[in-house]
């Protein structure tokens, strides 16, 4: 079996060159894409963290995110029907597999390059700690579709923020 990271390396680089994705990883996103985007991640979260340790929460913090973004968004169609896919305890680790260690490990690059908009989300109480709870995630190759799952979502979700806003301000 693969390890998870290569099993779902195609959707990974996928997401980081989608043009949503892109703008996000040039630290330049349109705001509504940011604010869109922020809005779609809490949907999940919301979802997930009950069930996520502590160190890896981070709805509270995408709450926070929103707010200081200033702008009022809407539920993203795709996020909402993600989340409430999520009914079981293997797509709840996949999508948290995924969604951490893009917060812990790219959200680490991110948070520098995303210099005037909120990035409370991607800030860690201890970041030594979560990195140990996201490897409880990374050995478990067998959550390899579940991963799969949450990169074609996170595809989704981008194409309809790009639909919707085509990237104005």
């Amino acid at each position: 079996m693969k390890p998870l990271w290569e099993a779902t390396r195609d959707l990974h680089h996928a997401c980081e060159e989608h043009l949503v994705g892109a703008a996000m990883a040039s630290g330049k996103p349109p705001m509504p894409w940011y604010a869109d985007w922020l809005y779609a991640i809490h949907r999940i979260h919301h979802k997930i963290d009950p069930t996520l340790p502590a160190a890896l929460r981070r709805t509270a913090r995408l709450e926070e995110d929103i707010t200081a973004t200033g702008l009022v968004s809407t539920p993203v169609p795709a996020a909402c029907a993600y989340a409430e896919s999520l009914d079981t305890a293997d797509k709840i680790a996949g999508a948290a597999y995924v969604l951490t260690g893009a917060h812990l490990m790219g959200g680490e690059i991110m948070r520098r390059r995303l210099v005037g908009y909120p990035t409370t989300h991607l800030e860690w109480d201890d970041r030594k700690v979560a990195l140990e709870e996201l490897k409880v995630y990374r050995v478990r190759s067998e959550l390899a579709t579940e991963a799969r799952e949450c990169f074609a979502a996170l595809l989704r979700i981008m194409d309809e923020i790009q639909e919707r806003t085509d990237g104005r301000d």
